[in-house]
C-alpha cells in the first residue's frame, strides 16, 4: 500500500518539463553546428579524421537536436518521434566522446576535456528525460 502511494505521489508531483527537451536539443544542435563550421575539428589519429569530420555525422546531430526542440516546443508525446530523438542524440554524443577521447588519450590534447564533461552531462540529462517520459495515454 505504501509503495503504491509513493509511486503515485511521484507521478503527480513531478511532470517532465518541455524545457528539458528544448535545452538539451539546443545543446546538441549547437554542437553539431560548431562541427559543421569547423571541418578539421577532429585530427587524431589522421586515418580516422575523414570519417569523424564527415558532414553526414554532423547532419545527424542537427536532426537529433531539431527533433528534441520540436518535441519540447510542441509538447509532442508521439512515442516513435521522442524515442528516436532521444536515442539518436545519445548515440551522437557517445560518438563525439569516443572521438574526443582519442585526442585526449592518444595526443594528450587536454583542451577537449571540458567539452567531454558537457557531453557526458547532456547524456545523463537525456537518460533522465527518457526515464521521466510518459507517452500520452489514449
Amino acid at each position: 500500500m505504501l509503495q503504491k502511494l509513493l509511486t503515485n505521489q511521484h507521478k503527480y508531483n513531478h511532470k517532465l518539463s518541455r524545457w528539458n527537451f528544448i535545452k538539451t536539443g539546443l545543446v546538441i544542435f549547437a554542437l553539431a553546428l560548431c562541427f559543421i563550421c569547423n571541418r578539421t575539428y577532429f585530427w587524431y589519429p589522421p586515418s580516422l579524421a575523414p570519417a569523424w569530420n564527415n558532414i553526414w555525422v554532423d547532419i545527424v546531430g542537427l536532426f537529433a537536436g531539431v527533433i528534441l526542440i520540436i518535441c519540447g516546443a510542441l509538447d509532442l508525446h508521439v512515442d516513435i518521434v521522442v524515442k528516436t530523438g532521444l536515442g539518436v542524440s545519445v548515440a551522437y554524443l557517445t560518438v563525439l566522446i569516443i572521438a574526443e577521447s582519442f585526442h585526449v588519450v592518444g595526443a594528450n590534447y587536454i583542451v577537449l576535456v571540458p567539452l567531454m564533461i558537457l557531453e557526458a552531462y547532456t547524456i545523463a540529462n537525456l537518460m533522465q528525460i527518457a526515464y521521466e517520459y510518459e507517452p500520452e495515454q489514449r
